[in-house]
């Protein structure tokens, strides 16, 4: 046994260790953002291998894969099970230090007790070891996965179109932990691409039991299906966008707007940013209401390979970080909300660290006594959920917000096996506290600092959603 990942990995002083190991390792989880499929947890699906565990929808790895050669059939083409999971042993020794070598190995050890390194030579080895266990252990299913986690709590990302029969069925069955689903209306705002927008607005007219041929119709129907999503269980929208939109339209303009895309026209680029706008404050609106919670995913610029996006779809790991402005427009959209009386509990999470300070001090000037860290500077995210991402992160808001305000960690992950990934954050965190005590830069009592990792982990995620 080697001694990559060892049990005091990024756990460099022994406050660190000592909060790690008495305190944030026994914690459960509460994931309130995954993409994680709904209808296997509702099956308790059994993997067959670990190519379908690990590599089947992992955008992760597949980025990594084609920044090591990987030719596309070992990736998302027709190439064996066995022949994908050997290509991506064969990256692994290209990549030190890159959050998909640490959480692939992770996940080795806590859910296979494999300690062995993956690389081209012990990928055979690796791949029967799982094999067989994913085959004779019961524990190793959907639901198993979930248990040996600790994860209390699942929050799924839907499309107003869906029938959440799998979230209604697990609610009346499945007592182990809750799974409740969060409304992602993107596809309301995708005036740019008129034939998906038009395919949506037939999905989205099915729901609503009537044509929807206006943009007031179209409000209805979302008011109508935000209602729906409510009464299973639903207290969060999420949203993601390049930037926050923040641009005043007439209704006429509105119209306009939604027509010319029915009729096959797309939308400009400040026509988007009018229509994504009002449509977001229609949502902003209805989450006060029910005391939900906003989560603006800003950054991303989508598909950025349009040759390679033809081939593989959305999804496929050629999205980035955007250089778009973000800032100014995300502060007159707060502001916009905040003057309506419809600025819910909203986090904020921003994908490119050039403007993470300026968004994180931004956000403090629409706190308020509603509740602590009302606004959140929401976890490293996608790119950034990396070693020095996280622990970026809780500097800038040690700095410029209230640490012990945070919500702490997710997933954003399509695997069940991406738990792992509470486990590397609770080690920064542990880390990033540990250290600050004992150089006195905080206090190094351990009480406080046992209640405030309890907290950031924990009990914070647990009481800040109205669940």
């Amino acid at each position: 046994m080697d001694s990559y990942l060892h049990k005091d990995v990024f756990l460099d002083t022994q406050t660190a260790r000592s909060l790690f190991h008495n305190t944030a390792a026994h914690l459960p989880v509460v994931d309130f953002h995954t993409h994680l499929p709904q209808d296997q947890i509702l099956s308790n699906h059994r993997f067959e291998n670990l190519w379908e565990l690990w590599l089947k929808h992992d955008h992760y790895k597949w980025r990594l894969m084609r920044a090591c050669g990987i030719p596309e059939d070992q990736i998302t083409g027709n190439a064996s099970p066995w022949e994908k999971f050997a290509a991506f042993a064969s990256c692994l020794p290209l990549a030190p230090g890159n959050p998909v070598h640490h959480w692939a190995h992770l996940e080795l050890q806590r859910v296979f007790n494999i300690h062995t390194t993956l690389t081209p030579q012990t990928a055979e080895e690796v791949w029967n070891e799982a094999n067989a266990k994913l085959a004779d252990d019961p524990s190793l299913s959907a639901r198993g996965l979930l248990s040996k986690f600790k994860v209390e709590l699942v929050c799924t990302t839907d499309d107003p179109t869906h029938d959440l029969a799998a979230h209604k069925t697990l609610a009346q069955t499945y007592s182990e932990l809750r799974v409740l689903p969060t409304f992602r209306p993107d596809n309301a705002h995708n005036v740019q691409q008129p034939t998906e927008f038009r395919k949506w607005i037939h999905a989205l007219s099915h729901c609503y039991g009537q044509n929807i041929e206006n943009f007031q119709t179209l409000v209805t129907a979302l008011h109508q299906r935000h209602d729906f999503f409510h009464s299973h269980g639903c207290r969060l929208s999420d949203h993601g966008l390049p930037f926050s939109p923040a641009a005043e339209a007439s209704p006429a303009e509105l119209e306009s707007i939604f027509q010319q895309t029915l009729s096959g026209a797309p939308a400009s680029a400040i026509e988007w940013e009018k229509f994504a706008t009002a449509l977001l404050k229609h949502v902003a609106q209805w989450n006060t209401q029910k005391d939900w919670t906003m989560q603006l995913h800003l950054g991303p610029q989508r598909n950025v390979n349009s040759l390679m996006h033809i081939q593989t779809g959305n999804d496929s790991g050629f999205d980035t970080m955007g250089s778009m402005p973000q800032t100014a427009k995300l502060i007159d959209f707060l502001d916009t909300l905040a003057n309506a009386n419809s600025l819910s509990k909203t986090i904020v999470y921003n994908l490119n660290p050039m403007e993470s300070e300026a968004i994180c001090c931004a956000l403090q000037n629409f706190q308020n006594h509603s509740a602590k860290g009302r606004i959140q500077y929401g976890p490293a995210w996608w790119h950034c959920d990396h070693v020095r991402g996280i622990r970026e992160q809780l500097d800038i808001l040690a700095s410029l917000g209230a640490l012990g305000t945070s919500i702490g960690m997710l997933t954003d992950s399509r695997s069940f096996t991406s738990y792992v990934r509470h486990e590397y954050y609770r080690r920064l965190l542990c880390q990033y506290l540990g250290k600050a005590a004992e150089a006195g830069e905080i206090p190094n009592q351990a009480d406080y600092l046992e209640q405030l990792v309890a907290n950031l982990c924990y009990h914070n995620p647990n009481t800040y959603f109205a669940w």
